[in-house]
Protein backbone atom coordinates (compact mmCIF):
# COMPACT_ATOMS: atom_id res chain seq x y z
CA UNK A 1 0.00 0.00 0.00
CA UNK A 2 1.30 3.51 -0.48
CA UNK A 3 1.01 4.60 2.63
CA UNK A 4 2.42 8.34 1.87
CA UNK A 5 -1.30 8.87 0.56
CA UNK A 6 -3.13 8.12 3.77
CA UNK A 7 -0.59 10.45 5.23
CA UNK A 8 -0.96 13.12 3.37
CA UNK A 9 -5.11 13.10 3.28
CA UNK A 10 -4.09 13.22 7.06
CA UNK A 11 -2.42 16.23 7.42
CA UNK A 12 -4.59 17.99 4.65
CA UNK A 13 -7.51 17.00 7.45
CA UNK A 14 -5.14 19.00 9.96
CA UNK A 15 -4.56 21.65 7.53
CA UNK A 16 -8.17 22.46 6.73
CA UNK A 17 -10.60 21.04 9.42
CA UNK A 18 -8.16 21.20 12.37
CA UNK A 19 -6.93 24.61 11.18
CA UNK A 20 -2.94 23.14 12.11
CA UNK A 21 -0.31 26.06 11.63
CA UNK A 22 2.51 25.33 9.38
CA UNK A 23 4.84 24.03 12.24
CA UNK A 24 2.68 21.52 13.30
CA UNK A 25 2.09 20.16 9.69
CA UNK A 26 5.32 19.63 8.88
CA UNK A 27 6.02 17.79 12.38
CA UNK A 28 3.52 15.40 11.87
CA UNK A 29 4.73 14.61 8.25
CA UNK A 30 8.52 14.22 9.39
CA UNK A 31 7.11 11.59 12.28
CA UNK A 32 4.36 9.90 10.32
CA UNK A 33 6.63 9.46 7.03
CA UNK A 34 9.32 8.00 9.01
CA UNK A 35 6.63 5.69 10.58
CA UNK A 36 5.52 4.46 6.72
CA UNK A 37 9.01 4.08 5.80
CA UNK A 38 9.04 1.36 8.50
CA UNK A 39 5.23 -0.14 7.81
CA UNK A 40 6.86 -0.08 4.00
CA UNK A 41 10.09 -2.44 4.71
CA UNK A 42 7.94 -5.13 7.34
CA UNK A 43 4.30 -5.37 5.20
CA UNK A 44 3.87 -7.03 2.46
CA UNK A 45 2.88 -4.38 -0.22
CA UNK A 46 -1.03 -5.94 -0.53
CA UNK A 47 -1.07 -4.67 3.50
CA UNK A 48 -3.76 -1.97 4.18
CA UNK A 49 -3.88 0.23 7.51
CA UNK A 50 -6.08 -2.58 8.97
CA UNK A 51 -3.45 -4.77 8.81
CA UNK A 52 -1.62 -2.84 11.39
CA UNK A 53 -1.74 -4.23 15.36
CA UNK A 54 -0.64 -3.08 18.45
CA UNK A 55 2.33 -5.54 18.38
CA UNK A 56 3.43 -3.28 15.04
CA UNK A 57 3.14 -0.27 16.69
CA UNK A 58 5.33 -1.71 19.50
CA UNK A 59 7.70 -2.57 16.78
CA UNK A 60 8.01 0.33 15.50
CA UNK A 61 8.86 1.94 19.09
CA UNK A 62 11.11 -0.50 19.95
CA UNK A 63 13.13 0.10 16.72
CA UNK A 64 13.36 3.58 17.83
CA UNK A 65 14.31 3.12 20.98
CA UNK A 66 17.27 0.46 19.69
CA UNK A 67 18.34 3.73 17.43
CA UNK A 68 18.75 5.91 20.27
CA UNK A 69 16.03 8.13 20.26
CA UNK A 70 15.45 10.22 23.33
CA UNK A 71 12.34 9.53 24.90
CA UNK A 72 11.03 13.00 24.31
CA UNK A 73 11.01 11.92 20.52
CA UNK A 74 9.60 8.78 21.14
CA UNK A 75 6.62 10.23 23.24
CA UNK A 76 6.17 12.79 20.14
CA UNK A 77 6.30 10.26 17.69
CA UNK A 78 3.61 8.03 19.23
CA UNK A 79 0.90 10.99 20.10
CA UNK A 80 1.85 11.30 16.33
CA UNK A 81 0.71 7.89 16.04
CA UNK A 82 -2.41 7.81 18.02
CA UNK A 83 -3.63 11.17 16.40
CA UNK A 84 -3.28 9.43 13.05
CA UNK A 85 -5.05 5.95 13.86
CA UNK A 86 -7.81 8.51 16.00
CA UNK A 87 -8.39 9.96 12.54
CA UNK A 88 -8.36 6.46 10.64
CA UNK A 89 -11.17 5.15 12.72
CA UNK A 90 -13.39 8.05 13.14
CA UNK A 91 -13.17 8.29 8.99
CA UNK A 92 -13.93 4.49 9.03
CA UNK A 93 -10.87 3.31 7.13
CA UNK A 94 -9.89 0.81 10.33
CA UNK A 95 -12.42 -1.17 12.71
CA UNK A 96 -10.55 -0.72 15.55
CA UNK A 97 -8.13 1.41 16.70
CA UNK A 98 -4.19 -0.30 17.11
CA UNK A 99 -2.70 2.87 19.22
CA UNK A 100 -5.39 2.75 22.26
CA UNK A 101 -3.19 1.05 24.54
CA UNK A 102 0.01 2.31 23.27
CA UNK A 103 2.05 3.22 25.90
CA UNK A 104 4.03 6.77 26.20
CA UNK A 105 7.62 6.78 27.60
CA UNK A 106 7.62 8.64 31.15
CA UNK A 107 8.99 12.10 29.84
CA UNK A 108 10.83 14.09 32.84
CA UNK A 109 9.36 17.73 32.35
CA UNK A 110 12.90 20.40 32.51
CA UNK A 111 12.14 23.28 33.90
CA UNK A 112 12.45 25.82 31.89
CA UNK A 113 15.62 28.15 31.03
CA UNK A 114 15.23 31.57 33.00
CA UNK A 115 17.26 34.60 32.37
CA UNK A 116 18.37 37.19 35.03
CA UNK A 117 17.43 40.84 34.97
CA UNK A 118 21.29 41.26 34.43
CA UNK A 119 20.98 39.00 32.06
CA UNK A 120 18.11 40.53 29.37
CA UNK A 121 20.01 43.99 29.90
CA UNK A 122 23.35 42.31 28.84
CA UNK A 123 21.56 40.93 25.98
CA UNK A 124 20.05 43.84 24.49
CA UNK A 125 23.57 45.91 24.60
CA UNK A 126 24.71 43.06 22.94
CA UNK A 127 22.22 43.27 19.97
CA UNK A 128 22.83 46.98 20.18
CA UNK A 129 26.22 46.44 19.87
CA UNK A 130 26.20 45.24 16.03
CA UNK A 131 26.48 47.71 13.04
CA UNK A 132 23.53 49.43 11.44
CA UNK A 133 20.76 48.55 10.45
CA UNK A 134 21.03 45.20 11.86
CA UNK A 135 21.56 46.90 15.36
CA UNK A 136 18.29 48.70 15.84
CA UNK A 137 16.62 45.98 13.97
CA UNK A 138 18.22 43.25 16.51
CA UNK A 139 17.52 45.40 19.30
CA UNK A 140 13.84 45.95 18.41
CA UNK A 141 13.15 42.31 17.29
CA UNK A 142 14.67 41.25 21.36
CA UNK A 143 12.69 43.97 23.03
CA UNK A 144 9.74 43.40 21.68
CA UNK A 145 9.80 39.15 22.43
CA UNK A 146 11.07 39.45 25.54
CA UNK A 147 8.07 42.51 26.15
CA UNK A 148 5.45 40.81 25.00
CA UNK A 149 6.48 37.55 25.91
CA UNK A 150 5.29 36.15 21.80
CA UNK A 151 6.18 33.23 20.31
CA UNK A 152 8.88 33.25 17.08
CA UNK A 153 6.15 32.68 14.74
CA UNK A 154 3.78 35.39 16.16
CA UNK A 155 7.28 37.65 16.08
CA UNK A 156 7.82 36.77 12.60
CA UNK A 157 4.41 37.92 11.27
CA UNK A 158 4.50 40.81 13.26
CA UNK A 159 2.71 43.52 10.60
CA UNK A 160 3.16 47.41 11.13
CA UNK A 161 -0.81 47.72 11.96
CA UNK A 162 -0.61 45.33 14.67
CA UNK A 163 1.43 48.14 16.84
CA UNK A 164 0.44 50.81 18.39
CA UNK A 165 3.41 52.64 20.00
CA UNK A 166 0.11 55.81 21.09
CA UNK A 167 -1.15 52.59 23.43
CA UNK A 168 1.89 50.89 24.42
CA UNK A 169 0.71 47.53 23.23
CA UNK A 170 0.91 45.00 20.42
CA UNK A 171 -1.48 42.53 18.65
CA UNK A 172 -0.38 39.02 18.52
CA UNK A 173 -1.97 36.36 16.19
CA UNK A 174 -1.27 32.81 18.04
CA UNK A 175 -2.27 30.10 17.10
CA UNK A 176 -5.49 29.14 15.38
CA UNK A 177 -5.39 32.69 14.23
CA UNK A 178 -6.48 33.97 17.36
CA UNK A 179 -5.60 37.55 18.58
CA UNK A 180 -4.87 38.94 21.62
CA UNK A 181 -3.31 42.35 22.94
CA UNK A 182 0.06 42.72 24.69
CA UNK A 183 1.33 45.15 26.73
CA UNK A 184 5.02 47.12 25.69
CA UNK A 185 7.45 47.82 28.01
CA UNK A 186 8.60 51.35 27.60
CA UNK A 187 11.81 50.09 26.08
CA UNK A 188 10.57 48.27 24.10
CA UNK A 189 8.59 51.12 22.64
CA UNK A 190 11.33 53.63 22.03
CA UNK A 191 13.14 50.34 20.64
CA UNK A 192 10.44 49.89 18.33
CA UNK A 193 10.51 53.66 17.43
CA UNK A 194 14.09 53.84 16.86
CA UNK A 195 14.19 50.70 14.64
CA UNK A 196 11.08 52.16 12.53
CA UNK A 197 12.55 55.39 12.29
CA UNK A 198 15.39 54.82 9.45
CA UNK A 199 16.87 50.88 10.09
CA UNK A 200 13.46 49.22 8.62
CA UNK A 201 13.42 51.63 5.82
CA UNK A 202 17.14 50.87 5.13
CA UNK A 203 16.36 47.13 5.20
CA UNK A 204 13.16 47.38 2.81
CA UNK A 205 14.60 49.12 0.10
CA UNK A 206 12.19 49.19 -2.88
CA UNK A 207 10.33 46.23 -1.21
CA UNK A 208 7.04 47.27 -0.50
CA UNK A 209 6.08 45.56 3.01
CA UNK A 210 3.94 45.45 6.12
CA UNK A 211 6.19 43.54 7.93
CA UNK A 212 8.31 44.89 11.16
CA UNK A 213 10.85 42.73 11.56
CA UNK A 214 12.68 42.44 7.71
CA UNK A 215 16.03 40.89 6.34
CA UNK A 216 18.74 42.40 4.38
CA UNK A 217 16.72 41.47 1.22
CA UNK A 218 13.59 43.48 2.79
CA UNK A 219 11.53 39.98 3.22
CA UNK A 220 10.22 39.15 6.59
CA UNK A 221 12.79 37.37 8.98
CA UNK A 222 12.39 33.64 9.32
CA UNK A 223 11.81 31.43 11.84
CA UNK A 224 15.80 30.16 11.58
CA UNK A 225 17.21 33.41 11.77
CA UNK A 226 15.54 34.78 14.83
CA UNK A 227 16.78 31.46 16.57
CA UNK A 228 20.41 32.69 15.54
CA UNK A 229 20.11 36.02 16.14
CA UNK A 230 19.09 35.42 19.73
CA UNK A 231 21.81 33.01 20.18
CA UNK A 232 25.01 35.02 18.61
CA UNK A 233 23.90 37.87 20.26
CA UNK A 234 23.59 35.73 24.23
CA UNK A 235 26.82 34.65 23.04
CA UNK A 236 28.54 37.84 22.41
CA UNK A 237 26.66 39.32 26.15
CA UNK A 238 28.36 36.50 28.00
CA UNK A 239 25.37 34.39 29.08
CA UNK A 240 26.03 31.14 29.37
CA UNK A 241 23.98 27.73 28.06
CA UNK A 242 21.59 27.85 25.47
CA UNK A 243 19.49 31.33 24.94
CA UNK A 244 16.81 31.28 22.20
CA UNK A 245 13.63 33.13 21.21
CA UNK A 246 11.52 30.95 23.30
CA UNK A 247 13.98 31.53 27.02
CA UNK A 248 12.57 35.44 26.78
CA UNK A 249 9.25 34.16 26.85
CA UNK A 250 9.56 31.81 29.56
CA UNK A 251 11.84 34.71 31.67
CA UNK A 252 8.64 37.17 30.88
CA UNK A 253 6.50 34.88 32.00
CA UNK A 254 8.36 34.38 35.19
CA UNK A 255 9.41 38.04 35.95
CA UNK A 256 5.67 39.13 35.82
CA UNK A 257 4.90 36.71 38.18
CA UNK A 258 7.30 37.30 40.56
CA UNK A 259 6.34 41.23 40.19
CA UNK A 260 2.83 40.12 41.68
CA UNK A 261 1.09 40.54 37.85
CA UNK A 262 -2.27 38.48 38.21
CA UNK A 263 -1.73 34.91 36.41
CA UNK A 264 -4.65 35.06 34.60
CA UNK A 265 -3.51 38.19 33.15
CA UNK A 266 -0.23 36.75 32.31
CA UNK A 267 -2.25 33.80 30.70
CA UNK A 268 -4.18 36.47 28.67
CA UNK A 269 -1.32 38.47 27.46
CA UNK A 270 1.21 35.41 26.77
CA UNK A 271 -2.07 33.74 24.64
CA UNK A 272 -1.58 30.16 26.94
CA UNK A 273 -4.52 28.17 26.22
CA UNK A 274 -4.31 26.46 29.63
CA UNK A 275 -4.00 28.49 32.94
CA UNK A 276 -1.53 25.06 34.37
CA UNK A 277 0.68 26.18 31.98
CA UNK A 278 0.98 29.81 32.86
CA UNK A 279 1.19 28.67 36.60
CA UNK A 280 4.10 26.71 36.08
CA UNK A 281 6.23 29.77 35.91
CA UNK A 282 4.74 30.40 39.50
CA UNK A 283 6.56 27.53 41.23
CA UNK A 284 10.16 28.63 40.82
CA UNK A 285 9.58 31.99 42.35
CA UNK A 286 12.58 32.95 44.49
CA UNK A 287 15.26 31.00 42.03
CA UNK A 288 17.42 33.50 40.32
CA UNK A 289 13.82 36.10 40.31
CA UNK A 290 14.49 40.00 40.20
CA UNK A 291 13.02 41.69 43.05
CA UNK A 292 9.52 42.98 42.88
CA UNK A 293 10.60 46.60 42.47
CA UNK A 294 13.09 46.28 39.58
CA UNK A 295 11.85 45.81 36.05
CA UNK A 296 13.44 42.33 34.55
CA UNK A 297 13.33 44.61 31.05
CA UNK A 298 15.69 47.49 32.60
CA UNK A 299 17.39 46.68 35.78
CA UNK A 300 17.06 49.39 38.15
CA UNK A 301 14.28 50.71 36.14
CA UNK A 302 10.47 50.80 37.78
CA UNK A 303 8.78 48.43 35.51
CA UNK A 304 5.60 49.99 34.26
CA UNK A 305 3.74 46.92 32.34
CA UNK A 306 0.46 46.76 34.13
CA UNK A 307 0.49 51.16 33.46
CA UNK A 308 1.55 50.46 30.20
CA UNK A 309 -2.09 50.35 28.49
CA UNK A 310 -4.16 52.86 30.38
CA UNK A 311 -1.07 55.47 30.67
CA UNK A 312 0.29 55.90 27.70
CA UNK A 313 2.51 58.48 26.51
CA UNK A 314 0.76 61.22 24.27
CA UNK A 315 1.22 60.44 20.29
CA UNK A 316 3.62 63.49 20.22
CA UNK A 317 5.68 63.01 23.51
CA UNK A 318 9.31 62.45 22.36
CA UNK A 319 10.37 58.63 23.15
CA UNK A 320 13.68 57.90 24.80
CA UNK A 321 16.79 55.92 22.45
CA UNK A 322 18.03 52.90 23.64
CA UNK A 323 21.87 53.88 24.26
CA UNK A 324 23.57 51.86 21.80
CA UNK A 325 27.81 51.73 22.60
CA UNK A 326 29.61 53.88 20.38
CA UNK A 327 32.37 50.98 19.46
CA UNK A 328 31.35 48.12 16.51
CA UNK A 329 32.47 44.73 15.91
CA UNK A 330 35.43 44.56 13.34
CA UNK A 331 33.60 41.46 12.16
CA UNK A 332 29.36 41.67 11.82
CA UNK A 333 27.60 38.83 12.36
CA UNK A 334 26.03 36.28 10.08
CA UNK A 335 23.88 37.91 7.31
CA UNK A 336 20.32 36.70 7.85
CA UNK A 337 20.94 34.69 4.09
CA UNK A 338 23.46 32.31 5.79
CA UNK A 339 20.86 32.21 9.06
CA UNK A 340 18.65 29.94 7.43
CA UNK A 341 20.45 27.52 5.89
CA UNK A 342 22.51 26.73 9.32
CA UNK A 343 19.64 26.53 11.78
CA UNK A 344 16.66 23.93 11.54
CA UNK A 345 13.31 25.00 11.62
CA UNK A 346 12.14 24.23 15.60
CA UNK A 347 8.58 24.28 17.42
CA UNK A 348 6.80 27.41 18.94
CA UNK A 349 5.17 26.15 22.64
Amino acid sequence: MDWQSGIAEFLEYLRTDRDASPNTIWAYKNDLSQFAEHLTLHLSAESTWSAITHDTLTDYVAALTQRGYTTSTIARKIAALKTLFHWLNQRGIIGEDPSLKLKSPRVEKRAPRLLSADEIGRLFEAAAATAEPRSARDRALLEVIYSTGMRVSEAINLRLDDLSLETNEVRCVGRGHRQRMAPLLPRAVAALSDYLSQARMDLAGNNNTDYVFLNPQGAKLTRQAVWLITRQHAKSAGIDGDVTPHTLRHSRAAHMLNSGEDVRRVQEWLGHANLATTQMYRQRRGKKAPPAHESPAAPGEQDHTRLAIVEAPPASASLPTPSRPQSQPSTPPESDSTIASNLTDRHDG
